[in-house]
């Protein structure tokens, strides 16, 4: 004799969701260990909304790099937009698929006096606040100065302040600006480790230090050079 229709049916249903339910669970397996990208907004980066964004960070992070240049000499530029593809897996967990940034760089003379070094460093710190730039809760330039600006460290005895560390800040309009202290002592003849990474990820456009940059610093008698990144975020798709 044949199952009710209605009896039938519902072991369908019962069935149909244990499916889904395996799937879902597979799926969730899946994209925790190996990453799950098929959800992802569309990443367009050459289209209209990324486009016109672009526009106004590339404006936006070179006016702010030109207010925190006013008064320096400017020894080298390094510009760069590019795009980082994010991670979403068991050991990484980015809100974004995908991520775009423009960084307008320059490299600051600040001192040819080794007595100035430390006001120098207050003079910075002074100017990225009253910009609207905070320092990250690990401190800023003022840190710097207090904490490793010292005749007894052993990198400031060797490379002067290019022995310094760096220092980030959070301005008030979503940019960022990270300030690297060096100096005419400079080591490296490599431009991305004398200056910093050309990074964000694979590059749309951008022009970044060369050897001559380098050589430029390690001629100018700097006691005290500041390479300030100023970066903006101006377009991101999320998973």
């Amino acid at each position: 004799m044949a199952p009710p229709r209605r009896a039938l049916t519902a072991v369908l249903v019962v069935l149909a969701l244990a499916a889904a339910g395996v799937l879902a669970v597979g799926t969730l397996g899946y994209c925790s260990v190996f990453g799950c990208t098929f959800f992802s907004e569309d990443f367009d980066p050459h289209g209209e909304r990324a486009t016109s964004a672009r526009a106004d960070a590339t404006a936006g992070v070179a006016a702010l790099a030109d207010r925190v240049s006013l008064g320096y000499e400017v020894l080298a530029v390094g510009t760069v937009d590019g795009c980082v593809e994010g991670q979403h897996n068991w050991k990484r967990k980015d809100v974004y698929s995908h991520e775009c940034s423009v960084v307008d760089s320059r490299v600051l003379l600040a001192t040819r006096d080794p007595a100035a070094v430390a006001d120098g460093l207050t003079a910075m710190d002074a100017v990225l606040r009253g910009l609207g730039c905070a320092p990250t809760p690990a401190g800023g330039l003022d840190r710097v100065r207090d904490e490793y600006w010292r005749d007894d460290n052993p990198q400031v005895q060797r490379r002067g302040a290019a022995g310094l560390p760096s220092a980030w800040y959070t301005c008030s309009d979503g940019r960022t600006v990270l300030a690297k202290p060096t100096s005419d002592a400079e080591p490296s003849t490599d431009p991305e480790a004398a200056f910093g990474s050309r990074s964000p990820g694979d590059e749309i456009s951008g022009s970044w230090y060369t050897a001559a940059d380098v050589s430029a610093l390690t001629a100018s008698g700097a006691q005290l050079a500041l390479v300030m990144r100023v970066e903006q975020t101006y377009y991101r798709t999320r998973f």
